[in-house]
Parts: C-alpha cells; structure tokens; sequence
C-alpha cells in the first residue's frame, strides 16, 4: 500500500512542472515582469478548448485525485497513525530548524543588500542603510535564541516598512508575517539562551496549536497569492518563463502549450494553499511543496537564500502534520467515534 502511495507521488510531482513554485521575480527582471503584467486579455482557460490539452489535464486531475484518495486511507489507517505520531515527537527539531532558517534570511539579506529577496533592494527602504547592520544583529540573537520575541517584533517592523513600500507584492512574503508573530506571542524556548533565562511560557504551551494554524495559513496564503497574481490573472508572465527557458523540450515534464503551463500550475499552487490554509492533507502537501521549491532552485538557478525559509516552513509542517486546529485532525477524531 505504503509503496503504491509513493509511486503515485512520484508520478504526480513529476506531472507537476517544477515552475509551479518558481519565483518570478527572481526568474525575471522587474522590466521584463511589468512588461509581461501588461498584457491584457489573455484567458488562462482557453487552453483547455484544445483537445490535446484537456486530456493532459484530465490525466493528471485524475492522477491527484488517486494521490489524495490514496494517501486519506494511509494517513487514517494504523500505520498512518503510527507514523504520525513519530513524526509528531521530532516537531521541536523542526522549530529550531525554522528559528535557525529565518536567521539566516535576515543576515543574507543584510549581505546582498535586499531584504527578503533581490527584488526588494535595501536602498528602496526608508533608512535602508540603517537597517542593513540591524538584520545582522537580528539574525544573530535568533541565532543563538535570545530575546526572540523582542527580536521578532523589530524584524516585524522592518517588513511592515517593506509592505508600506511594496503594498500588496508583500503578500507574497505573507509567511514572514504569520512566523515573526509567532515568535512574538509564543517565543522559542527550544535549544535557546531564552530557555536558560527565562521560564517557559505556559501561554506558549497552552496555545502551541494556535501557533502552527498561524503558520500554516499564513505560508498558505503566501502559495496562494502569486499563483493568482501572475499565473491565472497575468499568465503571460508564465509563457514568457516557458519561451525563455524553452521548458517544452522536456516533454515528459511540460505540455507543449504554455498557456496550459500557466494553468496547471496556478491551479496546483492554489489546490495545496487552500489544503495549508485548511490543515488538510499538510503533510503531503508540504512535501510536494519542498519537492518543487527545490527543482526551481536546481532548474532555473535562482538564488538560494531566498528559499531557505519556505523549505524550511515545508519541512517544519511536514514534522508537526499542521496541528490540531485542521481538518486533518477534525476527520480523525470523527472516524475514531465510530
């Protein structure tokens, strides 16, 4: 059973275009974006009035919906509930792996100049300069666990300056937003010099399942955001990215249209935000999702630093399966009352 769900996995992430979690911006230029932006009138849809095209997308709807089926019966079952729990009790690792990851994005945005990603350049913020030696400092007290939720109220600081700036782009980095108010609210008392400090919130305990819901959602809707912003609203963005990189040589990998690239995409990356958002299927989702912010990385070259948060948040939900506040727990407890 175990071996089946898997090579379904494999056949479904393999259908998935790695572009599915590609940065556009750090695939293309600003220019080469707001050029792409303003193309109007293209309808993502129309790609499935081919034939051709409405049988690959029907293959592979189907191949996910095998995926789902296959991985709730899994995931309800004995051994499911066994493998579960195991990774349940590695979840602590997972947080100080993500405290870890976010310090290392606030010190490589102090080292390159841009905060979060290149798109965003220090010198486009207000006292830029100034905020450069602050996300050194930031980072190294998250490092080390020390003062987090102090630190994470400052670093929340300079990104709501960066979203006063930026507007809604800022979505995109929604899940920066759900992580640094929870540091502020719960801390991180795991491998820290807070935990030597200071006692161990019991607010924190009493509400660790608030925590994840926040940073479950909030890393959904990050997902969500530009796969309606670029892929489904503006795709020619996507058939820009499919010309220049001729992504169609890889024909076991990508259809021949790029409009059908745009759409297979948009509707995957919205398919596992609203999952994330909902707690359903979490586990899997951010294994998909680790699987192909990972191929991005590796196919289209783009910088590294960007990513170690959102692999990291992947890989953290991936250990805790989303919390209880899901939807995954909620159809647990209503199949243990029969």
């Amino acid at each position: 059973m175990k071996k089946l769900i898997w090579a379904v996995l494999f056949f479904c992430a393999a259908s998935i275009p790695a572009v599915a979690f590609a940065h556009e911006n750090y695939v293309l230029t600003e220019e080469e974006i707001k050029a792409n932006l303003a193309v109007k009138g293209i309808n993502v849809f129309s790609s499935l009035n081919n034939s051709v095209n409405l049988k690959i997308a029907l293959l592979v709807g189907a191949a996910l919906i095998i995926l789902v089926t296959l991985y709730f019966f899994f995931q309800h079952s004995a051994v499911g509930q066994k493998f579960n729990d195991n990774l349940n009790k590695l979840e602590p690792f997972g947080h100080v792996i993500l405290r870890f990851a976010l310090a290392a994005s606030l010190i490589a945005s102090a080292y390159f100049n841009a905060f979060l990603g290149p798109e965003i350049p220090l010198s486009s913020l207000p006292v830029g300069m100034l905020i450069k030696p602050a996300l050194y400092i930031l980072g190294a007290l998250l490092i080390i666990g020390l003062w987090s939720e102090f630190t994470a109220a400052v670093s929340l600081f300079i990104l709501l300056v960066a979203t006063w700036v930026y507007k809604d782009y800022m979505v995109t980095y929604f899940n920066y937003h759900g992580e640094f108010i929870a540091l502020i609210l719960f801390g991180s008392r795991t491998f820290s010099l807070d935990k030597l400090i200071f006692k161990i919130k019991n607010f924190a305990l009493r509400h660790h399942d608030a925590e994840l819901a926040l940073i479950r959602i909030t890393y959904g809707i990050s997902v969500i955001y530009p796969a309606i912003t670029y892929k489904l609203m503006h795709p020619q963005v996507i058939i820009d990215i499919a010309n220049r990189y001729n992504l169609m040589q890889f024909t076991w990998l990508f259809p021949q249209d790029p409009l059908l690239i745009a759409l297979g995409t948009g509707l995957t990356q919205v398919g596992v935000g609203l999952a994330l958002i909902l707690g359903f299927q979490t586990r899997l989702n951010t294994l998909i999702t680790f699987v192909l912010m990972l191929m991005s990385v590796i196919f289209f070259k783009e910088a590294v630093w960007p990513h170690i948060v959102l692999l990291a948040l992947a890989f953290y939900l991936f250990l805790n399966n989303g919390g209880k506040w899901s939807l995954d727990n909620f159809i647990q407890k209503k199949l243990n009352m029969k």
